[in-house]
């Protein structure tokens, strides 16, 4: 008999909060004496095995399961390379993690602690082979499987990761019918039976079968508590004595601690006393008493529940309200014959309780993100959370809801519209936290609040993929409210409305399960109003360079520049296209142990194993330029400078290169010719310059065509035709590779299907939210210096010159990227014309 693997361990694998967010954390066993997981911040002694069965040695840079990727570095190579999960078996850890080593002496619970569990696995890969031996506990999720092989007697492991693509099946310890039928949990026939039962649901594991399945509706809720109160009323030592977990001598003598002891329940006496566990306790609660078991990660609390119970009640007593009906109150709790405490919360609201069942791993987690969600200060409740919340449900607060919600406040008042409406609002406090993480899950890259004059509505839109839409809109009477409560979250000075103003709101200090960091501007309007910009700091990790959309030339040309020892690399374009995002990728792809990489920026949103980071702060006059200068002093290999703002930081960054480094930066310019005139307009030396740079890649964003609702067709003469005439229009004379004909023919090679150039077009579906577009792409430009541009450069030569002489020698503009990523079907014309000029 063949069984599946114990379900998957819920571990939570990136952190996007500063300054260590989107670093993987590699999973540790699952037991105390391990330290918990931590983000990957050096680069990870590892060996490979291919699918081959050759053993690589190298080192882990670093970990990326969103992208299915581990970049890593194998000698003698000194760049990194991306290795995706279906190319090895198996990656291997090779540095040993230790087990914390705590004596009795510090801690008298130090051997509870010092348990672990060595359990053998065996792991059956696609290929017909096998992987066989122990492991201090195993993580399993989507993209793979974490093992940890014991080393020694003292618990140091290793770390073991096989990616879900070459795994067929696993099994971990005995079966777990044997198991259960050895300790007279089941029965032969009841095994049988479970397995008949599984052969037909082939998705479920055996083990969920044999559970009782858990409430997680209010349907099912109402109607087992029906079930519940017709059943003959049974006693919690009944129960368990009935079910044989205790004998009748521990029940009597339970019972005579407890008249000692009145404030405890019997089946809290009984765990302490470690007679029982809390599971055993629950499930004589569930089975023999009929109490209902709430599956609270998957039930949605109504708000009129929770708003009965104050935060503090709740987390003290460790209840969680779900249901308000009529006078009766429903609560979820650990133990619905805690009297006392049902005595308290009828007594505090007024109201019938009815207790249901709910597991003490979830209730602290419920309480925090449920009243988290409605604006309550859960920051002290949270502090003391052991383990992973459940995932945010973002159904459960619904924003439309929170808008009426404050429309239904305002009507209350007296029908007073013009009431003064303060920062600290219920609903308002509600409606900005949802309003953020909605943003966030969407991945909308910046929040604009503008406020209006007289009596018009505040105006709340979403940036996502570039555009603008709007997502609500609120009473005139809140536009003050809403802006101090803004300020308040970033420490600005609500009292100054003359002024712009810069801050960051951690959104951990509001709703604690979400790492969110938000750059926020205020904005002086006419009339004494105020608008206010958040920008989500993106995702911190970096993309691996073969994936950022270059086109094989421009790929190879960047990979070539730095692989350079010393030179610039220099990334131009407007805010927000991407360029920080393109030099970080650049970075990952030489960013080995043998080389110290320094980076300045503002802010750090980007993260990476091996960087040492800085981040500066102009209001305490650390620039860019006195990093630079740091830096210099620091014996580095690599430096990357946010921005060249000014003459200062632009000649030092250029000295730097001269001297034997290899230097990035970044520049608001419009093309790569551009970018030159420039530099030597702000008075740098053109020789010097001319010297030191090496490539200079311009980019734009443009929105990606969705792809579930792509639709292709033979493209027309007159399509083609226009594609042509734009894609030619600046072209020098005398280059063979643009001509006409041989721009047509190579398009038809590398874009047509059966020798015909087709037309790419959306007609948008529930994914794109019918807009025809999901996500973002580049279009790039790359001019690599030779040795003739660098002549006219040191010879003062006019950006169209400089720009002709590079696409002689192979360049092609942002618009000429473009239109070749329109016959890709990446994107279409109007984008492509939207960001690039002629």
């Amino acid at each position: 008999m063949s069984e599946p693997s114990q379900p998957p361990l819920s571990l939570t694998d990136t952190d996007v909060s500063a300054p260590d967010a989107g670093l993987f954390r590699w999973p540790t066993p699952p037991y105390a004496c391990y330290p918990q997981p931590e983000p990957q911040t050096d680069h990870e002694p590892c060996e490979i095995v291919g699918l081959n069965g050759r053993l690589m040695r190298g080192r882990l840079v670093f970990f990326v399961p969103d992208e299915q990727v581990a970049q890593v570095q194998v000698p003698p190579s000194r760049t990194t390379m991306p290795l995706r999960f279906g190319q090895f078996r198996s990656l291997l850890l090779t540095r040993p993690f230790a087990a914390s080593v705590t004596s009795p002496e510090v801690d008298p619970h130090a051997a509870v602690l010092d348990q672990r569990m060595n359990t053998e696995y065996r792991v059956w890969l696609k290929d017909g082979s096998q992987l066989r031996g122990h492991t201090m506990g195993h993580a399993q999720m989507p993209f793979g499987l974490f093992l940890f092989p014991p080393l020694d007697a003292d618990g140091n492991v290793n770390r073991l990761f096989i990616p879900a693509e070459v795994i067929d099946r696993v099994q971990f310890g005995p079966r777990i019918g044997e198991v259960l039928v050895e300790h007279q949990a089941a029965t032969p026939a009841q095994i049988n039976l479970a397995i008949d039962e599984q052969a037909r649901l082939r998705n479920q594991r055996l083990g969920e079968i044999l559970l009782t399945r858990q409430v997680v509706t209010a349907e099912q809720l109402l109607r087992a508590i029906e079930q519940q109160s017709s059943m003959p009323m049974v006693r919690i030592g009944e129960a368990l004595t009935a079910m044989g977990m205790i004998t009748e001598a521990q029940l009597r003598d339970a019972l005579h601690q407890q008249e000692r002891d009145r404030g405890v329940p019997l089946g809290e006496l009984l765990i302490r006393m470690g007679l029982v566990s809390r599971d055993d306790l629950q499930t004589a609660l569930s089975r023999k008493m009929g109490y209902p078991l709430v599956n609270l990660e998957k039930f949605k609390p109504e708000m009129d529940a929770l708003l009965k119970v104050p935060f503090q009640v709740a987390a003290r007593l460790h209840v969680v309200p779900l249901l308000q009906r009529d006078n009766t109150l429903i609560v979820a709790l650990e133990d619905p014959s805690a009297h006392a405490k049902l005595a308290e919360i009828e007594f505090v609201t007024q109201s019938k309780i009815v207790p249901v069942l709910a597991q003490h791993s979830q209730i602290d987690w419920a309480i925090r993100d449920l009243y988290a969600n409605i604006g309550a200060d859960v920051g002290h409740h949270a502090a003391n959370m052991s383990a992973e919340p459940p995932a945010y449900d973002m159904e459960s607060v619904d924003s439309i809801q929170l808008v009426a919600d404050l429309e239904a406040d305002r009507e209350s008042n007296n029908r007073e519209e013009d009431r003064t409406i303060e920062q600290s609002d219920n609903s308002l406090v509600r409606l900005i936290n949802t309003m953020i993480v909605e943003a966030y899950t969407q991945g909308v890259s910046d929040i604009h609040v503008e406020c209006y004059p007289g009596r018009e509505k505040v105006k709340i839109r979403f940036r996502k993929d570039g555009a603008l839409l709007p997502y609500l809109e609120l009473p005139h009477n809140y536009r003050n409210a809403m802006v101090a409560r803004l300020k308040i979250m970033c420490d600005l000075d609500i009292s100054e409305r003359r002024k712009p103003q810069d801050g960051k709101i951690n959104f951990a200090r509001f709703v604690p399960q979400y790492k969110i960091e938000l750059r926020v501007a205020t904005i002086p309007t006419n009339n004494g109003l105020e608008d206010v910009v958040m920008r989500i700091l993106a995702s911190a990790k970096p993309l691996p360079l073969d994936k950022i959309g270059l086109n094989s030339r421009n790929l190879t040309r960047l990979k070539e520049a730095m692989e350079r020892p010393y030179g610039m690399v220099l990334c131009v374009g407007p805010t927000g296209s991407g360029k920080t995002t393109t030099l970080h990728s650049a970075l990952s792809y030489i960013n080995v142990p043998e080389r110290k990489i320094w980076t300045a920026e503002d802010p750090i949103e980007i993260t990476q194993p091996g960087l040492r980071q800085v981040q500066v702060n102009s209001k305490i006059d650390w620039t860019f330029a006195k990093a630079l200068r740091a830096f210099l002093r620091a014996d580095p290999d690599v430096i990357m400078v946010g921005e060249m703002r000014d003459e200062e930081t632009a000649g030092m960054g250029i000295e730097a290169s001269l001297t034997g480094h290899l230097v990035l930066s970044t520049l608001h310019t419009n093309s790569a010719p551009e970018t030159v005139t420039r530099l030597l307009d702000i008075g740098m030396d053109p020789f010097n310059f001319a010297d030191s740079l090496l490539v200079v890649l311009a980019q734009r964003l443009v929105r990606r065509l969705c792809t579930e609702c792509l639709v292709s067709e033979p493209a027309s003469d007159a399509y083609i035709e226009e594609l042509l005439a734009d894609y030619l229009y600046c072209v020098p004379q005398g280059v063979p590779e643009l001509a006409r004909e041989a721009v047509l023919s190579r398009w038809a090679q590398e874009f047509g299907q059966n020798g015909k150039l087709m037309l790419h077009h959306n007609k948008g579906c529930e994914r794109c939210a019918h807009t025809g577009f999901k996500g973002r792409a580049g279009i790039h430009e790359l001019m690599s210096i030779s040795r003739e541009l660098r002549r006219m450069i040191q010879t003062g030569a006019r950006a169209e010159e400089l720009q002709q002489q590079a696409m002689r020698e192979g360049m092609r503009t942002l618009r000429q990227d473009g239109i070749e990523k329109v016959l890709a079907g990446v994107t279409s014309l109007d984008e492509v014309r939207a960001t690039s000029n002629r």
